[in-house]
Order: structure tokens, then sequence, then C-alpha cells
């Protein structure tokens, strides 16, 4: 299980990047054997970040699933990796509504900057609006009668919001998409999962209360981990949006688990599983994957 692929260089000399040898590099025999995965996002460029420009978004992905109170098996190889392919002045000028695409190569890469292994699939985000936008009222300080209104506010945007399009990185097909949903429970967020042809295939989104206008926050998520956390459950497309369910007959589900002290803390760096629906297509776990880079980019890092 730990032994890798070699695959030859222009050059000549071969370069080995671990995987099991029984995921092959094209999207039916990577994906086909998986039932879960965790992708777990490397703290690359926080010097980047602490002058204020957005480092590239890079992930780990490993096989199996990490609960949460617990730290992922070191003995399990990388099987693949995703790094963020955008120009440094769009990141700095433009962080939250940048558009880039973002390829799934095959295995652990041989140095931070590569070579990378034969391309999976690829992910491609447009251009998009961030989930809330910040409104600047704090010049209203300034004037009589309205002054108390002074301060900054998050302000929905319904248009132009977060996507994110799967293609195959050999063949170049459409796989699907994901794009954030915007409708009357403003507060709670939601991705639709789309097929190749456009149409509805899952709804991701948490449990709520208060009918349906409010996340349900879980508690307790077990020693060394976050004491609340949310789950974002696969659906149905269709009300009731019934929650979907894995190979092993629990939910399925994109999950942020505890990152560490040093990560949570010191950078925006964050760690998921997914848990594919039973029965999903290859095309359809590959374009979940890229749900789960838009559920990190859309929620968790540019709105916290």
């Amino acid at each position: 299980m730990d032994r890798g692929v070699e695959l030859v260089k222009p050059g000549g000399a071969s370069v080995a990047h671990a995987a099991p040898v029984d995921l092959g590099t094209d999207v039916a025999s990577f994906f086909g054997p998986l039932e879960n995965i965790t992708v777990q996002q490397t703290m690359r460029g926080c010097l980047q970040e602490c002058c204020g420009c957005e480092a590239q978004s890079e992930y780990k992905v490993y096989p199996g699933e990490v609960q949460q109170g617990s730290k992922r098996d070191p003995s399990v190889p990388q099987i693949a990796h995703l790094l963020e392919e955008s120009a440094c002045i769009i990141r700095f000028c433009c962080a939250d509504m940048r558009p880039f695409n973002m390829p799934l190569t095959f295995g652990a890469p041989e140095k931070k900057n590569g070579p990378f292994g034969p391309k999976i699939v690829e992910f491609k985000k447009p251009w998009g609006m961030p989930i809330c936008a910040k409104i600047n009222l704090e010049w209203l300080a300034f004037l009589p009668y309205v002054g108390i209104l002074a301060g900054t506010y998050n302000s929905p945007c319904c248009c132009a919001l977060p996507s994110i399009e799967t293609v195959d990185g050999q063949t170049g097909e459409r796989l699907g998409s994901s794009q954030y949903l915007c409708d009357r429970y403003l507060a709670v967020p939601k991705w639709e999962v789309r097929d190749p042809s456009g149409a509805p295939q899952y709804l991701i989104r948490p449990d709520t209360c208060c009918g349906g206008c409010c996340i349900e926050i879980k508690f307790c998520g077990g020693r060394g981990a976050r004491s609340i956390y949310v789950p974002f459950y696969i659906r149905e497309p269709v009300e009731p949006f019934v929650k979907v369910n894995g190979a092993n007959g629990e939910p399925a589900m994109i999950n942020k688990v505890w990152s560490g002290f040093k990560k949570e803390c010191c950078s925006d760096a964050d760690n998921f599983f997914v848990r594919f629906p039973a029965g999903a297509s290859p095309g359809t776990k590959a374009n979940l994957l890229g749900a789960n880079v838009l559920v990190d980019f859309s929620f968790f890092e540019t709105q916290g």
C-alpha cells in the first residue's frame, strides 16, 4: 500500500510519487475505489499572508477519513496534491473574489514546487463575489443624527456567487460544478452540486433549527477537538433535502476537523474529510472534492 508509482521526467530521471498501487492516474481508476478521503490544507505562504497577500491554497489528499478529535495516521501515504494556480497580484488585490485553477495531481510532489504527478482532474473557479460583502459606514460618525449607525457591516451577496467547475485532467471533459446558493435563509450556508449537464445533483448544507433559519451547532467534538463544530451533510437536491448515506451507512458529508492548535490559531489552514455518497460515480466523487475546495474557500477562509 505504501509503494510508489514511478513517473519518468523529460530528462529521463524518475521520481517516486507515493500513492497506493491500486489507484490509477485517470478519474475512474483513482476515485473509483475511494469511499472517503481526508483533505489537509498546508500552511503554505504564512509570511505572504502576514504582508496582506493571500497565499496559494494547497492541500494534501489522503485515503480514509479522520474523525473529530483524532489524528491522521502518519503511515497513510499521500495519494494526491492540490495547488492553486493564480497570479500574486490577483491574490493581493482580489483575495476573496479571485479566479484560479487548481489541478489535482497524482501522489506527493518530490519538492514543495514540484515536479508534480500526472493531472487527474482540474478545478476552475471564475471571478465571483464573496458570500458577504463588507460595507464601511464609519464616515457616518461625522454626521449629525445618523452617527449612531457608523460601523462596518456584512451584507449578503446574491449575484455572481462563488462557484467551481470540475473537468477531467486528461480529456478536458466537464464532470460537474458546484455553486453557493442564496435563498431566504441567508444565515445558513449551502452549496448546490450539479452534474455535467448542469442539473442539480446534491445540496450541501448543515442541519438547521428555528424553522430552517439558523445553523444547528454540534457539541463535544471529542478529545483534542474543538468543542463545537458544524458538519456539512450531502443531501438530495429537492425538499425535504434528505441526507444521502455513504458506503458505510453513515451520512455522506464534508466535515471540517480540528487542525491542531498551531494551525487553528496561527493560520486559516483547515483539515476536512469527505465521505462520498454510496454508489457515487468516479466523476461525481471528483466533483465533490471540488465542492470541498469551494466550501473551504468561500466559507471558512473568506467568511471565517
